[in-house]
């Protein structure tokens, strides 16, 4: 299915479809998780489904173009009277009309795949980013359909990794259609709080 983030070939090795048969690793034994646990694991995951990233063979083999773009989209989503601006209109034909600080973009990479973002333009796709040295530029754009993530079971892995199976379903209420994933995180403490990190995501979507 397109990408919410259009990244056309350039995700070729990001958005494999990979078969539930062939998880990696055990199955693990199911934790005992309340109400409340399933949906912040269910949120933790939305940071990834609603900005296109419905697959990822492993946090290993997302590109750095890719990261740059999750970390742009999801501040657009979630951080947009915060942290989006206006660009000086110098960069880009036509000129890009918003900007944030690259600062922002790697705290969400570092926060949701515990990864540190090399810093660089993103040109050849659509949509493009330029990197100024301290801002990246984009256009504003919305109007895709937001997908979100619902945590049905969770299971204990090794060396402490959790294992999430559930379903993706429209935010927006348009469409009945759900998509089964199974997704697989590590705690992760970021700026002092117990979280996640993502290892990988796999959703079915025929």
């Amino acid at each position: 299915m397109r990408n919410r983030l259009g990244m056309g070939a350039a995700a070729s090795a990001l958005a494999v479809l990979l078969s539930f048969a062939g998880t990696a690793g055990a199955q693990g034994s199911k934790m005992a998780v309340d109400a409340g646990t399933l949906k912040r694991m269910g949120v933790f995951l939305s940071n990834f489904t609603e900005v296109g990233f419905w697959d990822i063979a492993s946090v290993g083999s997302v590109a750095r173009e890719d990261l740059v773009r999750f970390g742009i989209q999801h501040n657009y989503i979630n951080n947009f009277k915060s942290r989006i601006a206006k660009s000086n209109g110098t960069h880009g034909d036509p000129p890009f009309d918003l900007a944030i600080a690259g600062k922002w973009v790697a705290e969400s990479v570092k926060k949701y795949f515990d990864l540190e973002l090399e810093h660089g333009s993103v040109l050849e796709s659509d949509p493009p980013y330029y990197y100024d040295g301290e801002r990246y530029h984009l256009y504003g754009a919305d109007g895709e359909a937001i997908y979100h993530a619902r945590v049905k079971e969770a299971f204990n892995l090794s060396a402490g990794s959790i294992r999430m199976t559930g379903e993706l379903y429209n935010a927006d209420g348009n469409d009945d259609t759900t998509y089964p994933f199974e997704a697989v995180a590590k705690p992760h403490k970021f700026g002092g709080r117990d979280t996640w990190a993502i290892i990988s995501l796999r959703t079915k979507t025929d």
